[in-house]
C-alpha cells in the first residue's frame, strides 16, 4: 500500500521550530516548501514531504535533537544522499528528516592496520578513490557508489557487483559510534581483527535502516588491492542457458570478483542510454570478472572461467 503524500502545513510548532535551531544554526533547519520537497524522497517515487530538515554537524547536536524529539514527541528520520530503495529516509509519519551530509570528514586512514575511520555523510566512492591511493580497497560498490554516503551504506547494508567474493557493507564494519533514540551516545565493536566479546551490536545496527540508532561515526576494514584484474563477456540465447553458465563457473570452484546476467531487456535499455556497444539481439549476457595479487592465478581463473562458459553453450566471449 502506498504511503500519503504529506504537504499539508507542518505540524511541528513555531517553538520546537526556534529550539531546533538552537542546536544547530537557523540555517540548517529548512522549512520551506520547496526545501521539504527535496527531502520526500529517496531512490523510489514514494513522497512524504517532511515537516522540516535538520542538518547537525556532530554527534552532540544529533543527540540533543533526539532529546528535543523525545519531549515534543516528533519523529526523527536519518538521510544520507536519498538514494536507497526501501523508503528508509522518508518521514511516512511526518516529523524532521536528520540531513548527515554535513558530518563528511574522513577522520583516519591507518595503513598499516588497514582500517579507516569516516563519518557518515561521506560519499562511498570517495572512500574507494582515498583506500586505493595507499594499496587497499574498500571492496562493497553498490550502483550508487558515486552519490550515496557510507552511513546510508551502513543503514542499508548495501552490497554491490563484488558481493559474491567479498561481502557486503557488514563485512567490512570494525566498529560504530551512534547515539540511540533517547539521546544516548555508544560505541560497538573495535579496530581489530578479531573481537568477540559481548553483543555484536555493530551487526545489528548494520541493515536496521537507523531504527535503532544516528550513526555518526564508521571505523572501515580494508584489505589489499588486487594487483591484477581480467574481464570476459559472453552471450546467451535465452537467461535460462546463461544461468547454467554460472552454476558451471561455481561448481568449477571460481569466485570472481563480479558475476553478472544482464537479460535482454536490460541490455536495451542501457545501450538506448548510454551507446556502449553492447549486443542487443541476443537473450542475456553474462559478464565476469577475475582478480588478485598474482598475475598467474588470475590468468588460471580466467582459462577456466572462459572454458566453463564455452561449455555452457555461450554464442561468443570476449574478453
Amino acid at each position: 500500500m502506498p504511503y500519503p503524500r504529506r504537504m499539508d502545513t507542518p505540524s511541528l510548532s513555531s517553538a520546537v521550530i526556534r529550539k531546533l535551531a538552537s542546536i544547530v544554526g537557523a540555517d540548517n533547519v529548512l522549512t520551506s516548501d520547496e526545501d521539504r520537497l527535496c527531502y520526500a524522497y529517496d531512490g523510489q517515487r514514494v513522497e512524504c514531504v517532511p515537516d522540516a530538515v535538520v542538518r547537525p554537524v556532530d554527534a552532540e547536536q544529533i543527540a540533543r535533537v533526539l532529546i528535543l524529539a523525545n519531549e515534543e514527541r516528533f519523529a526523527v528520520v536519518p538521510r544520507g544522499a536519498g538514494t536507497g530503495l526501501s523508503g528508509g529516509s522518508i518521514a511516512s509519519r511526518g516529523g524532521i528528516v536528520l540531513d548527515l551530509t554535513r558530518m563528511r570528514r574522513i577522520i583516519e586512514i591507518d595503513a598499516a592496520n588497514q582500517h579507516m575511520v569516516v563519518e557518515p555523510g561521506v560519499i562511498t566512492a570517495e572512500i574507494a578513490r582515498e583506500a586505493e591511493k595507499i594499496g587497499l580497497l574498500y571492496p562493497p560498490d553498490p550502483g550508487s557508489v558515486k552519490v550515496s554516503t557510507i552511513g546510508g551504506n551502513v543503514a542499508e547494508n548495501a552490497g554491490g557487483l563484488r558481493a559474491g567474493k567479498y561481502g557486503v557493507t557488514r563485512n567490512y564494519l570494525m566498529r560504530l559510534s551512534a547515539v540511540a533514540p533517547n539521546g544516548e551516545a555508544f560505541k560497538s565493536g573495535a579496530p581489530t581483527r578479531k573481537c568477540v566479546a559481548g553483543y555484536d551490536l555493530v551487526s545489528l545496527m548494520c541493515g536496521s535502516e537507523c531504527t535503532l540508532g544516528v550513526i555518526t561515526q564508521i571505523t572501515l576494514r580494508l584489505i589489499p588491492l588486487p594487483k591484477y584484474r581480467k574481464s570476459m563477456t559472453a552471450t546467451f540465447p535465452n537467461c535460462a542457458a546463461a544461468g547454467r553458465a554460472v552454476a558451471a563457473i561455481v561448481a568449477a570452484g571460481l569466485v570472481p570478483a563480479t558475476l553478472e546476467i544482464i537479460d535482454n531487456f536490460t541490455l536495451r535499455v542501457i545501450e538506448d542510454y548510454a551507446r556502449l556497444g553492447l549486443p542487443t539481439d541476443v537473450g542475456a549476457l553474462v559478464l565476469a570478472e577475475f582478480d588478485g595479487l598474482a598475475e598467474c592465478a588470475v590468468e588460471e581463473e580466467w582459462r577456466l572461467g572462459t572454458q566453463a562458459l564455452a561449455d555452457s553453450g555461450a554464442i561468443a566471449i570476449q574478453q
